[in-house]
């Protein structure tokens, strides 16, 4: 696993946000197929399955066509599912944590790039300011370059 892709950049490929058109232009240019966890698959399964049985119709129908896309790109190996080395990256998360000298960010944007780093990738794709950090903290090369 070279590139790894955290959730916020993931739903851009699924769901139409300002992000989406940069993040397929970033994509297109990955070698093929995007390996991804099983947390990644897992957390944009959730989120686009609790907003289709959700309250707002507009939200059940941009998760349900989300959904569609998703299990079309997984059946496509657009995305392969890849192992993770769970309990590095836990540790580097709760590192990070108990280091940090003010509040810390939500649990994911430590996770996803401490993932990233125990699966000893190069590359860290994300729109997330705080995540980005420590993901350049830990010598990931960040795309977009610059937000």
């Amino acid at each position: 696993m070279t590139h790894y892709l955290d959730l916020g950049f993931l739903l851009c490929l699924v769901v139409k946000a300002p992000g989406s058109a940069s993040a397929w232009n970033m994509v297109r240019r990955l070698p093929q197929p995007i390996p991804i966890t099983a947390w990644q698959a897992f957390q944009v399964e959730h989120g686009l399955r609790k907003h289709m049985f959700g309250p707002l119709p507009t939200q059940q129908a941009v998760a349900a066509s989300a959904w569609g896309l998703w299990q079309f790109y997984l059946r496509e190996s657009v995305f392969v599912l890849v192992p993770a080395p769970w309990d590095s990256a836990i540790a580097l998360a709760r590192s990070w944590n108990e280091r940090m000298p003010k509040e810390p960010p939500a649990s994911n944007h430590l996770l996803h790039p401490a993932i990233a780093a125990a699966c000893a990738c190069t590359h860290f794709l994300s729109f997330q300011p705080e995540s980005r950090v420590l993901a350049a903290a830990a010598g990931m090369t960040l795309l977009p370059a610059k937000l």
